[in-house]
């Protein structure tokens, strides 16, 4: 979500001193500008980060003739260009400043300070509030002083944010060398596929391009829809039965508003990312009728429960139980992410048992009618060497390892490391990285192993530690590998969204009315 700036209290000249013209040219850029997050006819609409830098390209896809509308927001002004363009940022190093957040309050109309809007949950509907920032009456060019002036005064560093500003000069230059300048933040259009930043993929539609801190922020600004559209295909696959596709448009479009209410990229300048941080969106890549379809057909579709928005994360694989979110990122216990049967032949197994859990990971399951990657997901094996084992924990040398506790999954979730020192990891992520990004934390090590203490797994390793394992990811929420496998079983998209998030529902009535 965006900042917005009305009438700031006055500029304190610390030091670093803001020069005079600085200090005047900073008062005049604290306009007030719209939000581009918004409800409009029945949709909502969201900016999802593409690219950053101080420098970004715009570029057609197919190198054909090119027009792009540009509209600066907080003016009348707006100029057609063609070809490709270079968008540079003017003098960045003046762009950031940092000021000591007193308190903040709910906004009112006769609001001096800072407007921040951010997403909330309210009475079963996702609302868009705003809230007014006051900060103290001083503000710093560099954080540095900040700080250090916080340090002499006893004011808690806690309380440093940076203030966003607008109207910040952008020069774009045409392929015939011509240079023409906007004051951010601006619209841009354009009817054709466009390349952004070098990267290949091809957009188009609406973007906004602002400043935030030294950087230019380049997002797409698009209905909720069209990025569930953009998403659905590159977690799960292109050719995905439709009942599959359709589960993971329910868990995608569920967990984007998961995502907004925590806010997380509150301060960025945009909504979403589009990286695995929040979910892959790669606008029209691998875009088909199917895709569209499921969409359409579960059109504002989220799962609630107990009146609130369900945390639907989701995963590649879970190899035959997926886990509970308690085990794995060690939060409060969510009744319906406590773990549930992927595969049924592992029903009746105790993955969370050394002896059982090696069992079912040397145990073939059927992979018929799978993908390649699929296939993968289920069986793989991996070696590390002892060295990159410490090299990854920061040992200079290992003599055990000791697994301390599996989830439900078979998932390791708590292991130690003894050597010069010992090294704890009780996050199945952490664990993989130091396996040198294994696909799971759910896998055996190869050779004997002893029991220790309190029922834990003592191992001795050689020069070189064999792992196998199965299932791909933190193996909490929806398995897409057990959604696939489902849906070719002709089972419906909502059954497979309850067989795996049990005690949901699924409600299309969720959006603020206006």
């Amino acid at each position: 979500m965006l900042f917005h700036l009305s009438t700031f209290p006055p500029f304190h000249l610390s030091t670093p001193q803001i020069p005079k013209f600085l200090l005047c040219l900073l008062l005049l850029c604290l306009a007030s500008f719209a939000t581009a997050a918004e409800y409009r006819d029945g949709e909502l609409w969201l900016e999802i980060l593409l690219n950053s830098g101080s420098q970004l390209g715009i570029k057609a896809q197919d190198n054909s003739d090119l027009n792009i509308r540009i509209t600066e927001l907080a003016s009348p002004i707006s100029r057609e260009l063609s070809g490709n363009l270079v968008i540079e940022l003017l003098n960045a190093e003046k762009l950031a400043f940092w000021g000591f957040l007193n308190r903040s309050e709910p906004w009112q109309e006769n609001s001096s300070g800072l407007l921040r809007e951010y997403f909330a949950w309210e009475d079963t509907l996702l609302v868009i509030k705003r809230e007014n920032l006051v900060f103290e009456d001083i503000t710093f060019s560099a954080l540095d002083s900040a700080k250090r002036y916080a340090t002499e005064t006893g004011i808690p560093t806690s309380q440093i944010q940076s203030i966003p500003l607008i109207n910040s000069t952008v020069r774009i230059r045409t392929d015939q060398g011509r240079f023409h300048y906007f004051e951010t933040p601006l619209l841009i259009h354009t009817e054709r596929p466009v390349q952004i930043g070098g990267v290949k993929l091809g957009f188009q539609g609406d973007f906004i391009l602002k400043t935030i801190g030294e950087k230019l922020i380049l997002t797409h600004f698009l209905p909720l829809e069209q990025y569930i559209a953009g998403v659905i295909q590159n977690e799960i696959g292109s050719t995905a039965p439709l009942e599959a596709l359709k589960a993971q448009a329910v868990a995608a479009r569920t967990h984007a508003i998961s995502l907004l209410l925590y806010n997380r990229h509150q301060s960025d300048g945009y909504d979403l990312c589009n990286s695995t941080h929040c979910q892959v969106y790669k606008g029209d890549h691998l875009l088909n009728a199917n895709i569209l379809q499921a969409v359409e057909e579960t059109r504002n579709q989220v799962l609630i429960i107990d009146g609130g928005i369900a945390d639907a994360t989701y995963h590649s694989c879970c190899g035959g139980k997926t886990d509970s979110s308690a085990n794995v990122w060690k939060g409060r216990p969510l009744s319906h992410l406590m773990g549930v049967t992927c595969i049924p032949e592992a029903e009746n197994l105790d993955l969370s048992q050394e002896k059982q859990a090696r069992q079912w990971i040397d145990t073939p399951v059927n992979t018929q009618g799978m993908s390649s990657w699929e296939r993968a997901s289920l069986n793989w094996q991996k070696s590390v060497s002892r060295q990159s084992l410490c090299k990854n924990l920061g040992l200079s040398y290992l003599n055990r390892i000791v697994i301390n506790q599996r989830g439900n999954s078979g998932r390791i979730v708590d292991m130690s490391f003894h050597g010069n020192t010992t090294v704890r990891l009780t996050s199945e992520y952490r664990i993989r990285q130091a396996f040198g990004t294994a696909s799971s934390s759910c896998f055996y090590i190869k050779g004997n192993y002893s029991l220790g203490n309190n029922g834990t797994i003592v191992i001795y390793p050689g020069s070189t530690i064999n792992i196998k394992g199965k299932g791909s990811g933190h193996g909490v929420g929806m398995c897409q590998v057990g959604a696939l496998r489902l849906a070719r079983q002709s089972v419906s998209y909502t059954d497979i969204l309850y067989h795996f998030y049990p005690g949901t529902q699924i409600t299309g009535q969720w959006m603020q009315h206006e």
